[in-house]
């Protein structure tokens, strides 16, 4: 662990693993750096190559043996502890953390210090979507801590992704209006998401990419693609992204391998280059049924001109208008999710329009450069 200057201007980022800041929160982390802040990250790094590569571009990187998945309360207080010890001696002007264990324990830290805090709200996931009885045990305890950390010491905002579910923390007492903040999503480089016109090609593409756990909807995409096969269309579906291991709803490995032997889905694996992945797509494809943000995959696709079937659900139904950039299906619903693929494989016309629509929509409110001076904006704002 690297040691901290004396700096007056310390900012801590603190959020649950190293993949996850790096896909979403690189860019923002590196504005506020140039901003004039000295940037410290506290977090659970898996991967060696992404903690140099944060220390080569001048973070000051703390290594927090943190468990996402464990409701321990002996390793739920070593975690806290342990945050506690870099807050302390770290004295930063602003903390912002992201994702909820992060979230409940930098507001509890806030009753010990007088700090200005964010939190973010990257969808409600599991804890306030999840079925299983363990989560409905968990779900009144989460809603319990929220409302008990607006009696910190600290100011705080809570920073939320779509208007639903800010509406919904306000209504339920979760958080008070004035500390509510929308900034929709993480934004995207629409530099690199380049609208692309659809290759002319013989079998249509729709593309699955996104956190493979069991409620993002791949399953139901599985489903509803041998109902079109048994239609006799000409598709494949290619399906990328992270095995997260560390979360209890992952899907296994060996059940993308047999999908991918049976000839139901193409397996692609991790993909880095994601702009050239949607290119190849005609179609982008999240039947989720997991508390979403707004997802970053529908952002990326839209900004790529591409047109999306997505569940009719906060987060994705905040970018994605039915019938306008794309088509809403009702969540876990096989057949509607495949009469909305039905429709797109037959109608090259409509996804052309469609993706058009989606473009102007990310131009307008998704950009990268829209996201970070928002961000920025708010800290702006708690420091004052």
């Amino acid at each position: 662990m690297a040691t901290s200057s004396t700096t007056s201007r310390i900012f801590v980022y603190v959020i649950n693993v190293d993949w996850y800041f790096d896909l979403h929160w690189l860019q923002r982390a590196l504005a506020t750096k140039k901003a004039g802040f000295e940037v410290h990250l506290i977090m659970d790094f898996t991967d060696e190559a992404i903690l140099e590569r944060l220390s080569d571009l001048g973070f000051t990187c703390h290594t927090w043996a943190l468990n996402r998945k464990s409701i321990n309360p002996i390793n739920n207080i070593k975690e806290f502890l342990q945050l506690y010890g870099y807050i302390k001696s770290l004295s930063p002007v602003i903390v912002h953390a992201i994702t909820i264990k992060p979230n409940i324990y930098t507001g509890l830290i806030s009753y010990f210090f007088k700090m200005p805090y964010v939190l973010s709200i990257t969808g409600t996931g599991t804890v306030f979507s999840g079925q299983s009885l363990a989560i409905k045990l968990l779900k009144p305890f989460i809603r319990l801590i929220y409302r008990a950390l607006k009696a910190g010491k600290g100011v705080r905002r809570i920073v939320f992704e779509n208007g639903e579910d800010l509406n919904y923390f306000v209504t339920t007492k979760l958080c008070v209006a004035d500390e509510a903040v929308l900034i929709l999503g993480a934004g995207v480089n629409t530099d690199l998401y380049l609208p692309v016109s659809e290759s002319i090609v013989d079998k249509t593409i729709i593309l699955f990419a996104a956190r493979l756990l069991w409620d993002k909807g791949l399953g139901d995409v599985v489903e509803a693609a041998k109902l079109l096969r048994a239609q006799g269309l000409n598709f494949e579906v290619h399906v990328a992204g992270i095995i997260d291991h560390s979360t209890l709803n992952a899907i296994p490995e060996s059940t993308l391998e047999q999908w991918h032997s049976e000839g139901i889905i193409n397996w692609l694996g991790t993909v880095k280059n994601m702009p050239d992945l949607i290119a190849q797509a005609n179609i982008v494809v999240l039947p989720t049924f997991y508390g979403e943000g707004v997802p970053r995959i529908l952002i990326e696709a839209s900004s790529s001109q591409r047109a999306i079937v997505t569940s009719d659900m906060p987060g994705c139904r905040e970018l994605v208008k039915h019938g306008v950039n794309g088509l809403l299906v009702p969540p876990q619903n096989v057949e509607a999710l495949a009469n909305a693929l039905t429709q797109l494989i037959k109608e090259p016309m409509l996804r052309e329009n469609m993706g058009k629509q989606g473009r102007k929509i990310v131009e307008q409110d998704y950009s990268e450069q829209h996201v970070i001076a928002q961000t920025l904006a708010l800290y702006t704002e708690l420091l004052a």
